[in-house]
């Protein structure tokens, strides 16, 4: 496709061809507590740099020649959301900033090493970050990038493509990664030292996101993004009472600014149980079987379980079990008769590409059997209107 505009209305039909596929709608349903008609999964396999099959049949997306290098690289991102359709998938418009986790930590002068999928190169020590000053929200490192692409974005293409905030984990994972293993000693050695560690990171946190917000504007802002998110992966590493001591404070700090956030628990049940006790109003938060997490996982009947009577949505992601990958997808699904504030997100760890005709099938089941449900509870209602 050779121009800008083109592709635009190329994604736009894409997505309005597939409303079954709309990721954005899903959200805002899940967060709201209202009904949707479309179940909207995500189903993937494992990436496997050796995995060099190549799958046939699959929904062929254009490629991007235009002559403006920055129309296209946009056009390359858009024409790349579509990716997910290939399985089915569901697909967000949006443009995303950064560098994955590694984004803030840049800020503090640490290299991010493309070769390790841009985590960061090096870690400074405690007395480093506290005694250089802080870093500077739009120009220290990958920030005045991504306000120059949230600019040209803003230039270049209509509001209905929405610009994600870049992955801003959260103080004390952004800790952990700055400082490595002082971050998980440092405060049964010094307290008092850790605290100003979490103030200055938290500081610089909220500034950050402040003026990243402030860029993008509502206009552009994702369903996503209108809840702060924090990523709390690192709380794994350590006790419940350490995070209620010395990281908790930071969180609900954020939450005075920003309102009350939703919580990435990266599954662990006592991440989920701390936060969830502890976090007033919290807005989302996650459970699902994974294999190998640091401190176990959350199992789906105890985060329900835990979360009943509560507005809280539950982002339900697991690991499929060889053998039960349908079986355990319509479980979760058959949850939606009790909450309507759930999402859903799977991974076969034992799947490569080869498997994406089995993928499409499970989708296929899947959205049948949802579309089967809501038909039956429809039925239901009107005949209780009728008595």
């Amino acid at each position: 496709m050779d121009s800008l505009k083109d592709v635009i209305s190329y994604v736009q039909q894409q997505l309005a061809e597939h409303p079954e596929r709309d990721r954005e709608k899903a959200r805002e349903a899940a967060l709201t507590g209202k009904k949707r008609e479309f179940p909207v999964i995500y189903i993937s396999h494992l990436g496997d740099p050796t995995d060099t099959f190549i799958p046939q049949g699959e929904l062929e997306i254009p490629k991007a020649e235009i002559s403006n290098p920055r129309e296209n690289a946009l056009a390359a991102e858009m024409l790349g959301k579509l990716e997910p359709l290939k399985m089915l998938n569901p697909v967000s418009l949006d443009f995303e900033l950064g560098q994955g986790p590694g984004t803030l930590v840049a800020c503090f002068g640490i290299p991010l090493d493309p070769e390790t999928m841009y985590t960061p190169a090096y870690n400074k020590t405690i007395e480093e970050v506290l005694s250089q000053p802080l870093p500077d929200p739009k120009t220290s490192g990958l920030m005045p990038e991504m306000l120059k692409k949230i600019s040209i974005i803003k230039e270049l293409t209509p509001d209905i493509f929405k610009i994600a905030r870049p992955d801003t984990q959260g103080p004390f994972n952004i800790a952990h990664s700055l400082v490595g293993e002082e971050a998980l000693i440092e405060a049964c050695l010094d307290p008092d030292r850790f605290h100003q560690l979490m103030a200055k990171i938290t500081d610089f946190w909220i500034q950050t996101v402040m003026v990243l917000n402030e860029a993008i504007g509502k206009e552009r802002e994702t369903v996503w993004d209108r809840v702060m998110r924090i990523r709390e992966c690192s709380v794994n590493l350590v006790s419940p009472e350490m995070y209620k001591e010395f990281i908790l404070p930071y969180d609900l700090k954020i939450a005075e600014v920003f309102g009350a956030p939703g919580i990435h628990t990266c599954s662990g049940p006592h991440v989920f149980y701390a936060t969830l006790e502890n976090i007033p109003g919290m807005v989302y938060t996650e459970a699902g079987y994974i294999a190998c997490a640091a401190a176990g996982h959350t199992k789906v009947d105890d985060a329900m379980a835990a979360l009943r009577g509560k507005p809280i949505m539950l982002n339900i992601g697991q690991e499929l079990p060889e053998g039960k990958e349908l079986e355990t997808i319509l479980t979760d699904l058959g949850r939606y008769a009790e909450t309507k504030r759930l999402l859903f997100s799977y991974v076969g760890m034992h799947w490569r590409k080869k498997d994406r005709p089995l993928i499409r099938d499970m989708h296929r089941t899947a959205d049948e059997f949802w579309r089967e449900r809501n038909r039956q509870t429809t039925f239901i209602h009107h005949k209780e209107l009728e008595q």
